[in-house]
């Protein structure tokens, strides 16, 4: 009896019982915690629709998040150097960034906007008035493949003339102090920002752009999380996109 008591705890022990507390698996989270409803900081936490999904994917597999803040460029560049076991802030799925990195499948759609202060109202109708204005956003953002590949080539737009800047906060700075004429923002951004500065919607780009959560090249977890996507997909996901679009 108790030889088989010993083997039990042998047993037990590989599982982290007889007495040994389990160790919950550390996954390292790269953020941007300035893009809002998706991740931002709110009184000291962080908090957003991404980081809701991802902690409830850790609370089913039973794993805790060591979260790290970047810039964006920053962010991204955790993941594409291992740094990062997953990075999310509302990442644009393009396939520049799917040569360097990895994406889960979709789990909510985006637009971009142009967005500029409501007292200067500022309406492009036609994309040749885009060259009279001076452009924003923050470095790494898929806007500039877009301008690159859809707007340079058409005369639009020039790269070169493009501002940049570390982060959201700083762009809208920048805008409302009257150094900049157009911010470019996720449409879940500027959602929330036009509910407390004094923007509004220039222009808005749609149809094209889904977010994704980015995982380092050949990433398992990127496989179980997607699995994870399946299972809360319909209206346990919605759900969580409505708590704070809504």
């Amino acid at each position: 009896m108790k030889r088989f008591s010993g083997f039990l705890c042998l047993l037990l022990l590989l599982g982290a019982g007889c007495g040994e507390k389990n160790e919950m698996k550390e996954i390292k989270v790269a953020v941007t915690p300035a893009s809002p409803p998706n991740l931002f900081e709110e009184n000291g936490k962080t908090a957003g629709i991404d980081f809701d999904i991802f902690t409830a994917y850790c609370k089913a597999r039973g794993c805790q998040l060591k979260i790290t803040p970047y810039d964006w460029q920053g962010m991204l560049g955790a993941v594409i150097g291992g740094q990062a076991d997953v990075a999310f802030s509302g990442i644009s799925i393009t396939e520049e960034r799917k040569k360097v990195m990895e994406f889960s499948k979709p789990y909510m759609e985006n637009t971009w906007n142009l967005v500029s202060l409501t007292k200067r109202n500022i309406k492009i109708e036609k994309m040749e008035d885009l060259k009279k204005y001076s452009i924003g956003y923050p470095r790494g953002m898929a806007y500039t493949a877009f301008i690159e590949k859809e707007l340079q080539p058409k005369g639009y737009y020039q790269i070169a003339n493009v501002k940049l800047y570390p982060s959201y906060n700083e762009v809208l700075t920048d805008l409302q102090n009257g150094n900049l004429d157009l911010a470019f923002l996720d449409g879940t951004v500027a959602a929330v920002y036009r509910k407390k500065l004094p923007i509004q919607d220039s222009h808005v780009f749609s149809g094209f752009d889904r977010f994704g959560f980015a995982f380092p090249k050949g990433s398992t977890l990127r496989v179980d999380f997607d699995h994870y996507l399946d299972q809360i997909s319909g209206p346990e996901l919605q759900a969580i996109i409505d708590r704070w679009i809504k």
